[in-house]
């Protein structure tokens, strides 16, 4: 049937009443939720959570350099006081390669006892969960009643549970044990993350020794370069960790390796002059034997 004039002014007439109420309906929501028209116009996608994604790789990291930017300096600075370049550089490396294996090796088991101990936990709360179900049902209330909600109010989780127990331990694993699921590699790469960040943190101090061959003016080479990059970790690693307090970060951590260093040269520079006296007043007692 052809279309008329007056039926075609009919419907954009029912068009634009639509679009009126539609108006009106939008309006009187904004004036009841006010908030809603910033969420229309400020995307979800919009927001970036700032958080570490992988945090134990940051903590591997952070252990590594400061331990390999501390112990060797500490150990340059002290066979330093011997006065040959070459017993640092031996004793240096030897240091550095053995601390990184250590430092990794340590790494390695401190991640796999972390994952046997979830497992364990894991086997034990799924028993649980078998056997007294409505006692760990009574857990999660106790958890949720700190929030405000009652059991009322969280039945509908409690009917999810009952139908796949799998979810029900994953959620008490998380919620009640405060225990994540580790990687399966995370022993892997954190030993690899540990032992490289020690090497490559134990090499600042130790590279004026290669390049240098006085032993004193490669001391205060070391000094000024290891102090920079002291400073400069510790202001890094606290702008992540504590950006409020990133230059006292960096003075600690300047701190830390600068008093190990010079304790490690005192102490050997004592022991060796305690040594030296000892070996002449043996050969002055010799002389006077003969």
């Amino acid at each position: 049937m052809p279309t008329t004039p007056t039926t075609v002014e009919h419907q954009q007439q029912e068009k634009q009443l639509l679009s009126n109420h539609s108006d009106l309906l939008s309006a009187e929501e904004e004036a009841r939720i006010p908030h809603r028209q910033h969420i229309h116009q400020h995307s979800f996608k919009g927001h970036v959570e700032e958080h570490f994604s992988r945090p134990e790789l940051v903590r591997d990291c952070i252990l590594g350099l400061s331990d390999g930017l501390t112990v060797p300096f500490a150990l340059a600075a002290g066979l330093s006081s011997l006065g040959d370049s070459r017993i640092v550089i031996y004793g240096g490396i030897a240091e550095l390669v053995s601390g990184a294996i250590s430092m990794g090796l340590g790494g390695y088991l401190a991640a796999k006892s972390d994952a046997d101990h979830y497992n364990t936990e894991r086997q034990r709360e799924a028993r649980e969960v078998e056997l007294y179900p409505d006692e760990e049902e009574e857990e999660i209330v106790e958890i949720f009643e700190q929030y405000g909600l009652d059991r009322e109010s969280i039945e509908p989780m409690f009917v999810r549970f009952r139908e796949n127990t799998e979810k029900f331990v994953d959620f008490m694993m998380k919620f009640e044990l405060n225990l994540e699921m580790p990687d399966p590699n995370r022993s892997l790469i954190s030993a690899a993350t540990i032992g490289l960040s020690y090497l490559f943190g134990g090499l600042i101090p130790l590279l004026p020794y290669f390049l240098i061959n006085d032993t004193t003016d490669a001391l205060f080479s070391s000094i000024v370069v290891t102090s920079m990059t002291l400073l400069a970790f510790g202001y890094i690693k606290s702008i992540y960790l504590r950006p409020a307090q990133a230059v006292m970060g960096a003075l600690q951590t300047l701190a830390i390796g600068g008093i190990a260093a010079g304790c490690s040269y005192l102490i050997v520079a004592f022991v060796n002059s305690v040594n030296d006296q000892n070996d002449t007043s043996a050969g002055g007692a010799s002389v006077s034997f003969h």
